[in-house]
């Protein structure tokens, strides 16, 4: 059979799978999406199809001949022929500021808390086709703040007037409006001695104005509330693209000190804890809260905090750290629903020196992720921030692969079987490296010439990103300019999976069971950072080194890698990949030691990393137990961390803890059980695909001690 025939008898088979009404891979290849609706099965058509095309006309063929073999994977290739880049981090204050253009007319600056978090989803949702990947808002308490001042102003403005109505004091109400419209009148902020000089002659005594405060403020509150609760919901039910796909969409939180962010954190929170209409976990957004000394942590602090019963912490309203306390809910919400997640902004890396703890745009200056971990700080080409950047692309090297093409070409292979003999362990490791060192600067160039196809692109491909400066500089561009200026201040990443089984292959141990295979391990990945830095040298772009979120992946390289090379115990023997440089799911040691051991990676995987640690039982029964663990993660040099338990619900009754078989109230087996499959959350596990289903299955719980 030709290549011809042979690549339509493929796309023929992988057409089929789409129809079919029963669970597959290619179905259940991405987690959020639904491949059983009409919408869904469009879009998993359409994208086996431009995935056939790219490898075929666009990608040059040594490097779609590596993808085939699963040797590296190129992702997303379904957008390649788009041009699209995968994600964002965005300004929306100055999109609020200015108002934002749609296809049909400019939508004017909100004035209301309410109105801001609507207008945030939509434009979340909005983004998202022109992506293809996610987008996070990186200061999103800053953001949202102004919204809560204005609403504070409007009801503040209607009880001052409501009161003088009721007393038949005469007032000029257009000039009161005009007046409370200061920027120096703010949520929890004002004093009789603030607002008097704005009342004329008119006889307002203290206590009747601590009394319209103190109703105003509760107004707030409870509307704050219910902008945020809203905006959960909208992210669980907009639908951004084909197979019911909601917004990939994350939030960084928790440095705003002022009383208005403070506001919307807390509202936040408490939507986050109530879950949708039946008490469901929201999926979406991913919430990641900043750890940053000074401003919501202090060691002081952290200890009175560990010493009292963890039912006196929100009682207390004299933590050294003001934003301590959102600290502290950020701890009692992630118990409950896994969210939020913890990025580390103490971390040498994430530091930047033009950050102070009294400027008001100190949020410009903080790194901020990507729920999935994709990180964006660095830039050779503008300024060191988060902010108006995302991701280009990023390709990922199968280590597994090239440990075993090292193996093979030794003859050390035999039925299944590695026989080490006499070899010489220093020699297989040398020609690792450089096997290493050659495959990365394969992807270094696949991700160039990508780069290179994606900036042939014009402003009015990407409109809504270009127009309201959603990616920095582009509002600068005319439809017709191409978008070089622009991406270039994006990040070019190379990807890693199963460095575990890597190692397990060249030494026989993986790094979470031996010293020795840990210091190899960080050098296999010093290796992949120093060509990535190489790059970054020579063609002045954003290259660095991601530790690939691995979701249908992990199973593919798994896969065509034992077809290659037979079923090698602790090597192919699994229907999964380890996700980039984890210890193995299935291998049980501490949470600290995992900790550790991970953590020591992160400075070389600047693109993106993260560590988890499984919990076993409700982590909201011990919420010390969840402080010590992310404050180790915070001290071990961590960028991002999270943690897993179980969260389960019945779907008969709602009933809503760990649920092992059938539920205790109802005894219905049909159990809702939500868990985190590569940084977002999923519910019912039936939706994942085959080798994420195996890697959940044998997942280890890990001790706090």
């Amino acid at each position: 059979m030709g290549v011809e025939s042979k690549n339509y008898t493929n796309l023929l088979n992988e057409f089929n799978q789409v129809i079919a009404t029963t669970d597959n891979d290619i179905k259940n290849e991405n987690a959020n999406m639904s491949g059983d609706t009409a919408s869904g099965k469009m879009m998993k058509f359409a994208s086996i199809g431009a995935k056939e095309f790219a490898l075929e006309s666009l990608v040059n063929r040594h490097y779609s001949d590596l993808h085939k073999k699963s040797l590296i994977h190129i992702h997303d290739l379904d957008y390649y022929p788009t041009k699209s880049a995968t994600c964002v981090q965005y300004n929306i204050e100055e999109i609020f500021k200015n108002g934002f253009k749609t296809r049909n007319g400019l939508i004017r600056e909100p004035q209301s808390i309410g109105v801001y978090t609507e207008l945030a989803a939509i434009i979340f949702q909005t983004c998202q086709n022109e992506m293809h990947g996610g987008q996070a808002i990186p200061a999103f308490d800053y953001f949202m703040a102004p919204g809560v001042n204005k609403s504070f102003r409007k009801e503040l403005i209607k009880n001052v007037s409501q009161f003088f109505t009721f007393s038949d004091i005469e007032f000029d109400e257009k000039l009161l409006k005009s007046l409370f419209q200061d920027q120096n009148i703010t949520f929890k902020n004002i004093g009789y001695d603030v607002l008097k000089p704005y009342l004329g002659n008119n006889v307002l005594e203290q206590k009747d104005f601590e009394k319209i405060v103190n109703m105003t403020n509760k107004k707030v509150e409870s509307e704050t509330d219910q902008a945020l609760e809203g905006f959960i919901y909208n992210l669980n039910t907009q639908h951004s693209r084909g197979g019911n796909q909601v917004v990939f969409s994350s939030i960084n939180i928790g440095t705003d000190t002022s009383e208005e962010g403070r506001q919307v954190t807390k509202s936040l929170f408490k939507a986050l804890e109530n879950g949708l209409g039946n008490g469901e976990t929201s999926i979406f957004p991913i919430v990641i809260f900043k750890v940053k000394s000074g401003v919501n942590f202090d060691e002081s602090s952290y200890n009175r905090a560990m010493e009292m019963d963890q039912e006196e912490w929100f009682s207390v309203n004299d933590w050294e750290t003001k934003n301590f306390d959102l600290f502290l809910m950020a701890i009692k919400t992630t118990s409950i629903r896994l969210f939020p997640n913890f990025m580390f902004l103490d971390q040498p890396y994430n530091q930047h020196e033009l950050w102070r703890a009294d400027d008001k745009n100190s949020w410009y200056y903080e790194p901020a992720t990507m729920g999935c971990r994709t990180r964006v700080f660095e830039n050779v080409n503008g300024d060191k921030t988060s902010v108006g950047r995302g991701n280009l692309s990023f390709t990922s090297l199968n280590l597994p692969y090239i440990a075993l093409e090292v193996l093979q070409k030794h003859n050390l292979i035999n039925n299944g079987v590695i026989d080490y003999g006499d070899v010489n362990f220093d020699k297989l490791k040398q020609e690792f490296i450089e096997d290493i060192e050659e495959y990365t600067n394969d992807v270094c160039q696949q991700l160039l010439d990508r780069y290179d196809y994606q900036i042939t692109a014009l402003a009015k491909e990407f409109p809504f990103l270009m127009k309201n400066n959603i990616l920095a500089g582009g509002q600068q561009l005319d439809a017709n300019d191409k978008v070089e200026e622009v991406f270039k201040n994006g990040s070019l990443t190379v990807g890693f999976v199963g460095l575990a089984e890597a190692l397990k292959a060249l030494i026989g141990k993986h790094h979470g069971e031996d010293k020795k295979a840990q210091e190899f391990g960080l050098k296999v990945i010093e290796t992949i950072n120093n060509i990535a830095l190489e790059w970054k040298a020579k063609t002045h772009l954003n290259f660095g080194v991601i530790a690939t979120p691995a979701e249908s992946v992990a199973g593919r390289m798994a896969k065509v890698t034992r077809k290659a090379f037979g079923e090698i115990a602790e090597v192919t023997n699994r229907d999964y990949f380890t996700n980039s440089n984890h210890i193995p799911v299935y291998y049980n040691l501490s949470a600290i030691e995992k900790i550790q051991k991970e953590a020591a990676y992160h400075p070389l995987t600047l693109g993106g990393s993260i560590s988890y640690v499984e919990l076993d039982g409700e982590a909201k029964k011990n919420l010390h137990a969840v402080l010590s663990i992310i404050n180790a993660m915070r001290v071990s040099g961590t960028n991002y961390g999270s943690l897993n338990h179980p969260v389960d619900r019945c779907k008969a009754c709602n009933y809503t803890s760990l649920i092992p078989f059938a539920c205790p109230m109802c005894d219905n087996q049909d159990i809702s059980r939500t868990r985190r499959i590569t940084g977002y959350l999923v519910g019912d596990l039936d939706g994942w695909n085959k080798g994420k289903q195996a890697e959940e299955a044998e997942r280890v719980k890990h001790s706090v001690k």
